[in-house]
């Protein structure tokens, strides 16, 4: 079957196959077309047995992001709205397109893909691995008045004026993390957001500025209830402190905020934790795939200090050979801050499997390329570690493939070593 690129004529039959499948309604007028910054394609329903003529059996959108990883920043597909019609499902179309939206991913220069699945087990068929989750508590702001006043800092209000601020802040605060979304345009429009945010920036006497806070307030009738934070960035431990006490003066006209954070969030630190509890709801999962192996690695800047090269051999069975750059043998080097993934050799599922080991198993005393052993990874634990924050262990706990020399073990884990990934984005 054809998988297509859908066109500005094919939007709003895939705005009804996604509102369909998602939520929502279709408006009566002719909805926008598709964004620039992302690629959409599909399945023509009249292509198929039964099918008709301008319906959309089965698509998904392509966001061009750039994520950040461990100070470095790669090209990313978002996978948005992949749906396939209620006719024709049950008939195979799944896999062709999420194959097509790889392939795809690969052709247009991107590292990793990512989305967050309706139904993991069918994504990870295709090599996507759970990286992250959701996370969210409910904080009672009550709490929030026990915390003192910073001194040295005030609070601005965010402004169409003052926006270019706040997004210079976030830039530079998640720069050092793994998974973040950059925030550009055209997926993210220069002005302020709609729907009811707002933000306060956090700056010191002379202006500088030290952090921000960003939330939409929700009103009693809607589904959740109360303020919902989206972000609190702070460069330094006071920073936050300070924009947790600004959020505790909100105790006057609601008892709870939930509060969106980072798997790993500083702010967890200074919250007070007596009643602090998960907020209700079943967190998201953020699955990530590696797409070019070589060029997710090359992404992120090597740690200072690090010097060396390891043999890399990532297999993957899960897409045709060719479909894209994951699967292959690569000398990876670090070296003056930087890292070089050269490639060896495709490798292609069974075939790496089979004859890889005997072809190219590196003594344990190093080899003539200069690596001091070998490590080989499923797909699973490539995109694992590859998103960074993971170590070799952790692959190998989760059952996934993860072998190696103990040196090259160590040599690939302090490569990927940060925070682990985290994304407050949803798409």
């Amino acid at each position: 079957m054809r998988v297509r690129d859908l066109g500005a004529e094919d939007a709003r039959a895939y705005r009804a196959l996604s509102t369909g499948a998602f939520g929502g309604r279709e408006p009566a007028t002719a909805p926008r077309p598709f964004n620039p910054a992302e690629t959409a394609i599909g399945i023509d329903s009249a292509s198929l047995p039964g099918g008709v003529d301008g319906v959309i059996a089965a698509g998904a959108r392509i966001r061009h992001d750039r994520i950040t990883v461990g100070g470095g920043v790669a090209a990313c597909g978002g996978v948005a709205g992949l749906a396939v019609h209620p006719a024709h499902r049950g008939n195979g179309l799944f896999g062709p397109l999420l194959t097509a939206v790889i392939a795809r991913c690969q052709a247009e220069g991107m590292a990793f893909s990512m989305l967050y699945p309706s139904n993991p087990a069918i994504y990870r068929r295709f090599g996507y691995q759970e990286v992250a989750r959701e996370n969210e508590v409910q904080v009672p702001l009550g709490d929030l008045q026990r915390l003192r006043p910073v001194p040295g800092r005030r609070l601005v209000p965010v402004t169409e004026e003052t926006m270019p601020r706040l997004r210079s802040l976030y830039r530079e605060l998640t720069a050092d993390d793994n998974g973040m979304l950059l925030r550009e345009g055209p997926l993210f429009p220069d002005g302020l957001p709609g729907d009811g945010w707002s933000a306060v920036l956090l700056e010191d006497t002379e202006g500088q500025d030290h952090g921000y806070m960003s939330w939409t307030r929700a009103a009693e009738y809607e589904a959740v209830e109360g303020l919902e934070v989206h972000e609190i960035l702070g460069r330094t431990r006071d920073d936050r402190v300070a924009l947790l006490q600004s959020l505790g003066s909100w105790s006057t006209v609601t008892a709870h905020a939930r509060v969106r954070l980072r798997t790993e969030d500083p702010v967890l630190d200074v919250l007070p934790s007596g009643r602090l509890q998960a907020a209700p709801g079943i967190p998201g999962i953020v699955m990530m795939r590696v797409i070019d192996t070589a060029a997710a690695l090359e992404a992120r800047p090597a740690p200072a200090g690090l010097d060396g090269a390891i043999r890399l051999v990532v297999e993957d069975s899960t897409v045709p050979g060719g479909t894209c750059r994951a699967a292959g043998t690569w000398i990876v080097r670090a070296h003056d801050g930087a890292i070089s993934a050269q490639c060896v050799a495709e490798c292609d599922g069974q075939e790496a499997r089979a004859g890889h080991a005997a072809a190219s198993r590196p003594d344990q005393g190093g080899s003539s390329d200069g690596a001091v052993g070998e490590i080989r990874l499923d797909i699973h634990a490539a995109s694992l570690l590859l998103a960074g924050g993971r170590c070799m262990a952790d692959a190998r706990r989760l059952g996934l493939l993860a072998e190696g020399d103990p040196t090259a073990a160590r040599f690939l884990d302090a490569l990927l070593a940060g925070p682990r990934p985290s994304v407050l984005d949803a798409f």
